[in-house]
């Protein structure tokens, strides 16, 4: 493929409402075709989810979508020397309305993710009698998953989608020690992966750039993997270019020069890729939240308009005598028959403040976040917690069933990388394992360990089971400590009975 080729991306989008029911809806007879009809999007880019993200790139802070008034002012004209001519002339003046912008998207973005990555991602082997070397292969790769942190990975990863829209694991080889890294627009990466007509990835690829103090791009990077190597190509940006290079572009070639071409040590693209289509994790609240800040917004410029009490003043002799730094009268000279008073303010407060509650309320509903409600008690049992959580109980639930193509590619990709930093490729490819992601739930972890307790004490948990599901008061290779301290004890307790015995029998004697 050729570099233009490879720097292609299917974009996010957003279907528009046009042509909503405007086909023919009134027919008779039984045979029916389904009309052909034509479906508008409106295009979104990364770029758009990250003014989302961050409060000052919202849509109330861009002028055009929520403009400033505009004001005509009379004044009087004077001359050189100061003095009134008698001419009135008009003149335009801006006046800044009040803008509020919030941070829901981010409020919606951490409560997500720690729904879905709450908890540690669960290990278990797949055989009904593993055998011993099996069990101490799978401690070596739980205890690497974590020396290599790769919870952190996973977390980087689904943040990335969520803010984003995708991601990118890449597990490489540095000087045979496994590493990882992932790729994000966070960042600044732009992805672009290419699929076979099965679905399986082929190439990959990755562009980012240098930039200067001026922000200009000195350089772009394409970094791109296939099943045996990585390439890195490099290409002046607009603000290094050479004449050479102007003339490379003006007739039609990318202006891309292979730098370097690297084996990656891998038996396949060391990459794991996941996207969401929908885009980020707030876009159905999106306009709930425009709605909210455009509403707050223009009731800011009501209370600003409204909310100092207005004073009339009523005859032809009042002067008034003291002002306030803010420009409020503080005293007043009248005549008997003057009058000064102050206007009623006009409330709107009450239907600002009904529409303000609808838009809080859907902006959390339709992203499945809860924010927690004031509890009047002590400690929740567990279902009580769950019920409280459904919403977002049951977004993590399916996230996980849609995150764990991408789980388990990333878990491919680290026990042969770690395998081969460890010398055991064989051994962890292998190892019947099975991977999954546990939701996490607000939960009170000692009536877990209660309700562990009594499936043991009654014998239809294992002891071994459950030290695995306490895995927040135990660590990996926790039942073979169990088992190491209990041969420990025995063989404490044979040692006492024999030392016992050998006393016994010199008594005897004597």
């Amino acid at each position: 493929m050729k570099t233009r080729d490879i720097k292609t991306k299917r974009p996010w989008k957003r279907i528009c409402a046009s042509g909503y029911m405007r086909h023919a809806n009134c027919v008779t007879g039984d045979c029916i075709n389904m009309p052909q009809e034509q479906v508008f999007y409106n295009i979104v880019t990364q770029a758009d989810f990250l003014r989302e993200l961050h409060p000052s790139g919202h849509a109330i802070n861009d002028d055009t979508y929520y403009p400033d008034i505009w004001k005509e002012e009379t004044y009087e004209i004077t001359d050189e020397y100061g003095e009134n001519t008698g001419k009135q002339g008009t003149r335009l003046y801006k006046e800044m309305v009040p803008r509020y912008a919030f941070a829901f998207q981010r409020i919606i973005l951490v409560k997500q993710l720690v729904h879905l990555c709450g908890n540690d991602i669960q290990f278990d082997i797949n055989e009904e009698n593993p055998t011993q070397q099996q069990e101490d292969t799978f401690n070596e790769l739980r205890k690497g998953w974590l020396k290599k942190n790769m919870e952190v990975a996973f977390y980087e990863a689904a943040k990335s989608v969520k803010a984003t829209g995708d991601t990118a694991f890449v597990g490489y080889l540095d000087k045979g020690v496994f590493r990882w890294r992932v790729l994000s627009y966070l960042s600044g990466d732009t992805l672009y992966p290419h699929y076979d007509m099965s679905g399986k990835l082929y190439l990959f690829a990755r562009s980012y750039s240098n930039l200067n103090e001026e922000g200009e791009q000195v350089t772009e990077w394409l970094e791109v993997w296939d099943d045996k190597f990585m390439y890195r190509f490099r290409r002046n940006g607009a603000g290094n270019l050479s004449i050479a290079d102007y003339v490379i572009r003006a007739f039609g070639f990318s202006g891309y020069a292979l730098v370097e071409k690297t084996p990656h040590g891998f038996d396949r693209i060391p990459i794991a890729y996941r996207r969401d289509d929908e885009g980020a994790c707030w876009s159905d609240s999106q306009d709930s939240i425009e709605g909210y800040e455009l509403s707050f917004s223009q009731m800011a410029q009501n209370n600003q308009a409204f909310g100092f009490p207005i004073m009339y003043l009523q005859g032809e002799n009042i002067t008034p005598a003291q002002h306030e730094l803010n420009g409020t009268i503080k005293v007043l000279t009248m005549g008997q028959d003057d009058k000064a008073g102050f206007l009623d303010q006009p409330s709107g407060s009450e239907s600002y403040q009904r529409q303000l509650d609808m838009f809080y309320k859907m902006i959390y509903e339709q992203s499945f976040t809860v924010i927690p409600p004031e509890l009047k008690s002590g400690d929740l049992p567990a279902a009580a917690l769950k019920i409280l959580y459904s919403p977002a109980y049951e977004k993590a639930m399916t996230d996980a069933q849609e995150y764990q193509p991408f789980l388990n590619e990333m878990v491919d990709i680290f026990r042969y990388g770690y395998g081969v930093e460890q010398k055991s490729s064989i051994d962890f490819t292998n190892l019947p394992m099975s991977v999954w992601i546990d939701p996490y739930v607000h939960v009170n972890n000692s009536a877990v360990i209660t309700d562990l307790a009594t499936g043991v004490q009654n014998g239809f948990i294992s002891k071994q089971t459950a030290s695995k599901k306490a895995s927040f008061y135990t660590d990996t290779g926790e039942w073979d400590k169990i088992m190491r301290e209990a041969k420990q004890q025995q063989e404490a307790d044979l040692l006492y009975q024999l030392e016992t015995k050998g006393e016994t029998g010199n008594e005897g004697n004597e």
